[in-house]
């Protein structure tokens, strides 16, 4: 096995003026402010489906199940999130292709929505708006993240955070704009114009030329994700090392991030219609996006402590944070006051469990680059599987159980008790993740270097 991860063409003396330090200076926050803008467009529209889910169940898809409509969102996100265990190691294999890859994932993306306008069926959904969109949108948003590891080492929790917000940002607008705009035009017309963002948005990123985008406030963003060592030099990649498969520690906090994943998605994708059920039609967009923006904050929040506490104490925060907000604040909403306090509560605490992935990865691999990133695709994987198991469990519990019409509060509405119930159960699941301690030290030999020196980067 290389003992670096990367091989150079070049002596150290004439790579050295190609290099900038990570953590300060204008290129990295320039890359960190083109991936959070990156971020910001490709997922706010995934996490917004809980509006077209409300819309599609009550006029063009009237004969589908919501239920059924439902696999469409958690198909998109999760499908997203495990396509990184693919893309991911192509684009570390070809790093030269990162910016190919990201101009064919802004055409599938299009070509998704625009397939999605021009759906009859559930299968065209799922085809176009869940699997084309989600694919396009990996292809489009992993390549830019890549380089996190390069610019940021010691602020790593809080970059990821930042970055991670973007989604947060975009889901506080993008719910009332595609309500807005399914109320006066319909799906079709919705769908088209939010390929607007995609075709000019994207044009936007690159060209300054670009005139009249909707996404005018979007700075030019490509030629800022880029490697702080230039791709040229990198001629070979190490071989994953797969050692932590025999880790307990990556076991426990894998298994953390799958239960929370299970739950994560659930509130997100139902709001609109649970809102819906209690008569309380503009309430659900008013939520979602508030969850969304309130997400925004939590990720930056909790990257932030993860920084400059035990991660021990992040996971917990998260984990038993959101499950008690959605037994004791969800489970007792059935005016607009107490779901919009779920929804920011939630919303802080939830979604924001995503900026703990680059200490989890620590955890494992320590701080080596290309371990690190391999841990980073694991972990997303993992939120993905939950995310695209979430749905359809969801729709077998949302079905009138002992309690509908009985038990009190939200508990009894319909079949929503039991979602909330299981809910609240996966995202205590989560919390296992702080027993991580228990077990052994990381099983990376640049995790066991790191930890003997005392070392938390790598230059």
């Amino acid at each position: 096995m290389v003992d670096s991860p990367i091989e150079l063409k070049t002596p150290p003396a004439s790579i050295h003026q190609y290099t900038i330090a990570s953590d300060r200076g204008f290129h990295a926050w320039a890359y960190l402010i083109s991936a959070f803008a990156i971020e910001m467009l490709v997922w706010s529209y995934p996490f917004s489906y809980g509006v077209f889910l409300d819309h599609y169940a009550t006029h063009e898809f009237s004969h589908v199940s919501s239920s059924s409509l439902s696999l469409v969102g958690s198909l998109c996100t999760g499908l997203m999130y495990f396509a990184s265990l693919i893309i991911m190691p192509v684009i570390y294999r070809y790093p030269w292709y990162k910016r190919h890859i990201m101009w064919l994932g802004v055409a599938l993306c299009t070509a998704g929505l625009i397939g999605a306008a021009f759906a009859t069926e559930l299968w065209h959904l799922l085809l176009t708006q869940g699997i084309m969109y989600a694919l396009g949108g990996s292809m489009l948003y992993f390549p830019a993240v890549t380089y996190l590891w390069e610019w940021f080492s010691e602020k790593k929790g809080l970059a990821n955070g930042l970055i991670y917000s973007g989604t947060g940002v975009g889901g506080v607008v993008m719910p009332l704009v595609i309500q807005a705009l399914l109320t006066k035009y319909g799906s079709k017309t919705t769908l088209i114009a939010l390929v607007w963002n995609y075709i000019f948005g994207s044009c936007a990123f690159t060209n300054l030329s670009c005139k009249g985008t909707s996404f005018c406030v979007i700075i030019p963003t490509f030629p800022f994700i880029k490697p702080r060592v230039p791709v040229a030099h990198i001629v070979q990649t190490r071989p994953v090392n797969t050692d932590f498969l025999r880790s307990s520690r990556f076991w426990i906090l894998f298994m953390s991030n799958a239960f929370q994943g299970l739950g994560n998605f659930v509130p997100t994708l139902y709001m609109p219609t649970f809102a819906t059920a209690l008569n309380l039609h503009s309430g659900g967009t008013i939520s979602l996006s508030l969850m969304n923006g309130a997400s925004a904050l939590g990720l930056v929040f909790l990257g932030y402590l993860s920084d400059r506490f035990d991660i021990r104490t992040t996971i917990l925060i998260s984990a038993i944070g959101s499950a008690l907000s959605v037994f004791l604040l969800w489970g007792f909403a059935t005016t607009l006051g107490p779901l919009l306090v779920f929804a920011l509560t939630y919303g802080f605490l939830a979604p924001s469990w995503s900026a703990l992935w680059p200490r989890f990865v620590g955890k494992v691999a320590g701080d080596d680059p290309t371990e690190s990133s391999t841990m980073m695709c694991i972990f997303i994987a993992g939120r993905g599987i939950g995310n695209v198991l979430s749905a359809p469990i969801a729709s077998g519990l949302l079905q009138p159980w002992s309690g509908t019409g009985k038990a009190l509060f939200a508990y009894g509405v319909e079949g929503y008790g039991r979602l909330i119930i299981f809910t609240g159960i996966m995202l205590v699941g989560g919390s296992v993740g702080a027993l991580y301690s228990t077990f052994e030290s990381p099983t990376s030999s640049m995790g066991r270097v790191a930890r003997r020196r005392g070392s938390t980067s790598i230059p």
